[in-house]
């Protein structure tokens, strides 16, 4: 295969910008497709899971290719929404180049710069295409001016719109200076008109800017533009693939998805300029055996190795690699080697994605996206290679859960049935966060948003059959004691026809430090209890400690110091004892001030300059305390502890406060005493669900 003729690139924007309808208009227009797929009608190749046709974006990343000019593209259409931009991370992990797609009626957005965060840390050549052109309040040069602003990048326009809004109708290309006006059949076949007379200033003026910016990059180009020189295209060209692969600039093109007007033109851009594996340079890795750094070349020669980036759930296929081409030539009927899993991996059939469809290929090479079906210990973020020459490959560091929920089955003995979809759910979204409280023994969900939690819940009732409720977790609070009581006496005297029960123990209970637990000491002297005894005297406070007095929750932080009591040699036996030692902990917890204990959080809040104010304020109203801030890459970063209970749904809070432009992240501190108007309120509760239990 040419290696040089392989282009693959991810498609990024906010949601709403067109990302898909314009891959969908790259597809047909390169006849890869026999219709002009639309997301609103739900005709779209690339967003095909119901749940996407439903909510009219993309949750997931689609693939799909074409061929423009003997050059085999890939394309990776990614989301915007803020709930899944997990998947947009992914794809940018293997993806060699960007399109950026911008709304010229909308530029930006809360998330334009989140997005273009993502794409300046990957450090990938991008192409800007202004979107939707025809809308109305579209303009060309508010949204140039706008991205620049915002984004603080360097754009250069390599063509110019021919009207504007519902008279919008095509391009003027600046390398080559040629006019294309597009029909309204949505073909997207152009048509080369005369340069409009009332944009040649403009054209001049945006062309002499081009060939300043091409020359700038190569020094044998910059010395003849300065001896005043005229630039062929061809050395523009030349000049302009410098300046993008080195990052130096943004070329910008502009066009309308919907009406597929100049998607042509960005496909002779992506194949042009956007630079091929071979390109981009070796890729970096290193060797599972000893850590040492490893490259590989993009060369079909070399040594096979790829990046699994994605796992599918296709109904016929059963499960799919996606798998990024690194090096080397994949053939059918092969072995390869898994480094992350220290596993070899069969396969019969290599497959490149087509939407939601698979066709089978003879072989693959670098640069290119394939899958394989039923590998069976392969995950996403697997290197899978040669086993004579390892190497493993750095993955993406994946985001949290900021928004969890308990999942409670609708029907009864669902519970496993649960635990198996979530375990299919995960390969396929590996952001979904699967836990099981051991205090309060719930089933955890924890996602990205509110958006990505429903989209699952609706993916598990559709593929599995399961229908869960989506209720606030409980919060594990805990109790413990201020005060030490000593002399705690409890007996326990029971008589029936039979044998009888007695026990009887004598307790001092005092707290321990924070954190420290429970502690059992036996200080037993003489002889009125046996200590034979002491076990179960010992396994019934283990028992008591389970679920306090005060409000059920597990009792920590006390030491019961057992120095006492008395037996009867007929009536004593370990059961009565083990209750005797429930119920003298119990009497002696209620007496020795007892107190709620509840989980504190740290938490780090990422949001612009402006919106910091707010942020404090807010995190004080919940009693939270802020530690301090510091400069980030983003705006300012807020560290605050605050109580769980007063940010389980915090996610929904900060985008509401931030237009969405601030990030969290949350980790377990240690546990506080609950002030005692909330702890009282915390009691009455918990003694209204027994009651109602």
């Amino acid at each position: 295969m040419d290696v040089h003729k392989v282009r693959n690139f991810a498609i990024i924007a906010h949601n709403g910008s067109g990302k898909t309808s314009l891959a969908e208009a790259l597809l047909y227009t390169a006849k890869a497709t026999s219709r002009l797929g639309k997301v609103d009608d739900g005709t779209s190749v690339l967003d095909y899971e119901p749940e996407e046709i439903k909510r009219h974006i993309s949750i997931s990343t689609a693939c799909h290719h074409l061929s423009w000019k003997k050059n085999k593209v890939y394309i990776l259409d990614t989301p915007g929404d803020d709930n899944f931009l997990a998947e947009s991370r992914m794809a940018l992990r293997v993806a060699d180049n960007i399109v950026f797609v911008v709304d010229a009626a909308s530029p930006v957005k809360p998330q334009t710069s989140k997005i273009w965060t993502m794409a300046k840390d990957r450090g990938c050549p991008v192409i800007m295409f202004i979107n939707k052109l025809d809308r109305e309040r579209a303009s060309f040069e508010k949204s140039l001016d706008a991205i620049n602003n915002a984004l603080d990048i360097r754009t250069v326009p390599v063509a110019l719109p021919i009207g504007s809004e519902d008279n919008f109708k095509g391009i003027i290309d600046l390398i080559h200076l040629k006019a294309f006006e597009f029909p309204e059949d949505h073909s997207g076949t152009p048509k080369v008109i005369e340069i409009p007379s009332d944009l040649r200033d403009e054209v001049e003026t945006q062309r002499a800017n081009l060939i300043e910016f091409a020359a700038e990059s190569d020094d044998s180009l910059l010395e003849k533009f300065l001896e005043g020189e005229e630039l062929s295209a061809d050395e523009i060209i030349s000049g302009l693939r410098q300046g993008i692969a080195n990052g130096g600039f943004v070329p910008v093109c502009c066009g309308s998805a919907i009406k597929n007007i100049a998607t042509s033109n960005l496909l002779d851009l992506i194949v042009q300029f956007l630079p091929s594996p071979d390109e981009r340079g070796p890729q970096k890795g290193v060797n599972p055996k000893d850590e040492s750094e490893e490259t590989r070349e993009a060369s079909p020669e070399a040594p096979f190795s790829g990046l699994v980036f994605k796992t599918l759930t296709d109904p016929y296929a059963g499960r799919l690699s996606m798998m990024r081409i690194y090096s080397g030539t994949l053939r059918p009927d092969s072995t390869i080697y898994n480094s992350n899993k220290d596993t070899s991996e069969r396969f019969a059939q290599i497959m490149v994605l087509e939407g939601k469809t698979q066709k089978n290929v003879d072989e693959a090479g670098p640069g290119e996206i394939v899958a394989l079906a039923k590998l069976k210990e392969t995950t996403t973020g697997d290197t899978l290679c040669d086993a004579a020459a390892p190497i493993r490959y750095p993955f993406v560091d994946l985001p949290g859960g900021v928004l969890t929920y308990a999942l409670k089955p609708k029907s009864r003995g669902d519970e496993e049935k649960i635990t198996q979809a979530l375990a299919k759910l995960r390969e396929e979204d590996p952001t979904l966060l699967v836990t099981r409280d051991s205090q309060t023994n719930e089933l955890l969900i924890s996602g990205n948003g509110q958006i990505h939690i429903d989209a699952t819940v609706e993916k598990m009732e559709r593929k599995f059959g399961v229908k869960v409720d989506l209720t606030t977790p409980r919060i594990p609070y805990r109790e413990t004691i201020k005060g030490t009581k000593k002399g705690v006496i409890y007996r326990h005297k029971k008589q029936t026809g039979g044998a009888g029960q007695f026990a009887e123990v004598h307790f001092d209970i005092s707290p321990l430090a924070r954190g420290e637990g429970f502690e059992f000491e036996e200080a037993l002297v003489g002889m009125n209890v046996p200590r034979n005894f002491v076990p179960a005297v010992e396994k019934g406070l283990h028992e008591a400690i389970a679920a306090g007095p005060l409000a059920g929750y597990p009792v920590v932080d006390l030491k019961v110091r057992f120095y006492d009591g008395k037996s009867h040699e007929v009536d004593s036996s370990e059961i009565a004892f083990k209750i005797a030692a429930i119920q003298c902990f119990k009497k002696g917890v209620l007496e020795a001030k007892p107190t709620l204990l509840e989980p504190i959080v740290r938490l780090r809040v990422t949001v612009p300059d402006d919106a910091v104010g707010d942020i404090i304020g807010d995190i004080n109203s919940r009693r939270g305390k802020v530690m301090g801030m510091e400069p980030g890459p983003e705006g300012q970063v807020v560290e605050a502890l605050v109580p769980l209970a007063e940010v389980q749904k915090y996610i929904l809070d900060l985008n509401a406060m931030t237009a969405g432009r601030g990030t969290f992240t949350v980790e377990p501190s240690h546990y506080e005493e609950v002030p005692p108007n909330l702890a009282e309120k915390i009691i009455a509760e918990s003694k209204q669900e027994e009651e109602a239990k």
